[in-house]
């Protein structure tokens, strides 16, 4: 079994640190977000509908208006040998009095899908949220995400859905 990359543990020590002190210094306007769910990977070597299924993991800190908010979001999504980091800066859009968030971002990433060597560039972020509140602080939460990362050598992308449950 491989080691997982330094910055795989960087993004999980911080998205733990949000998870132990975050929660409590929560206000109306923050919320704090941790899931889990399926993604499906590939690069332009193939199409999407040939990449490879795997586990994801997500993670986020948004600042939320009324309307509208802005956010960082982190998704990793790993396979065997194979991984995926992806960070992005996200403008949040919740349409008019539903708990359904759109998310549009640009950020960073890394990974290699398909075994065909590590890739780093620029990334975009296209997402959606739904909650479910349970109490007045706390929601399960739907998400979903269609991501890319772009080189000059080759593009990776990624799809994933999952569960988080979230401050707010």
């Amino acid at each position: 079994m491989s080691s997982l990359p330094s910055s795989v543990l960087r993004a999980a020590v911080a998205v733990a640190a949000m998870v132990v002190l975050v929660p409590g210094a929560a206000s109306a306007q923050l919320r704090v977000s941790i899931g889990a769910g399926a993604g499906i990977a590939g690069s332009t070597m193939g199409s999407l509908s040939e990449g490879l299924t795997a586990p994801v993991a997500m993670g986020e800190v948004a600042a939320m208006a009324k309307a509208v908010g802005v956010g960082v979001e982190v998704d990793g999504w790993r396979h065997d040998s194979l991984s995926i980091l992806i960070a992005s800066a996200d403008l949040h859009v919740r349409l008019a009095s539903t708990p359904l968030v759109i998310k549009l971002g640009a950020g960073v990433g890394r990974g290699d899908p398909d075994g065909q060597g590590t890739i780093s560039g620029t990334a975009g972020h296209i997402g959606a949220t739904y909650d479910f509140g349970f109490s007045a602080t706390r929601a399960l939460t739907l998400f979903a995400n269609g991501l890319v990362v772009y080189t000059f050598a080759r593009t990776l992308q990624m799809a994933d859905a999952g569960l988080a449950i979230t401050w707010r």
